[in-house]
């Protein structure tokens, strides 16, 4: 089931965050950040979040937002789903929910960026088979050896 960010998801999706191995100490502190934006935002709020929810356990969620400055492109900030739940398809309702989401709220396209490491080669590959297209790539942007890639989706 996919649904709204709710207060009692915060615990399950620091620890999603932290087991899934993606997400430096950092990147989960700000990640957090950004998911308490969600939750005093709601879905009309600067950063909407909907979760994946599978037999009353939170497994997983992804954050967008409008990009400032921008009639119609939307940004997916953090998609993360829990070990326990990756290869399940709770990656690709997220990913659906989130384009529908978007769609239906007046955005044509959305915009992501992930690393160019080695290690998130199965990340690139997820985008890839929703029918993202690579659109840039910036060397050395996360810290050397780890390039920003930069993806993009017609949604409406």
């Amino acid at each position: 089931m996919i649904r709204p960010l709710i207060a009692t998801d915060r615990a399950p999706l620091h620890e999603a965050l932290v087991t899934c191995g993606a997400f430096s100490e950092e990147e989960v502190v700000v990640a957090l950040e950004v998911l308490d934006d969600g939750l005093k935002g709601g879905l009309d709020g600067d950063y909407p979040h909907l979760v994946f929810e599978k037999d009353g356990v939170v497994l997983g969620y992804v954050a967008v937002g409008r990009t400032p400055m921008t009639e119609a492109t939307w940004h997916l900030y953090w998609i993360c789903v829990h070990p326990a739940a990756q290869g399940m398809g709770a990656g690709q309702a997220l990913q659906a929910a989130a384009e529908a989401f978007v769609a239906e709220h007046g955005g044509e396209r959305i915009v992501l960026e992930t690393s160019g490491r080695p290690d998130y080669e199965r990340t690139r590959r997820f985008y890839l088979a929703a029918d993202y297209t690579e659109c840039g790539r910036i060397t050395d942007f996360y810290k050397p050896g780890d390039d920003c890639v930069t993806y993009v989706k017609r949604v409406g």
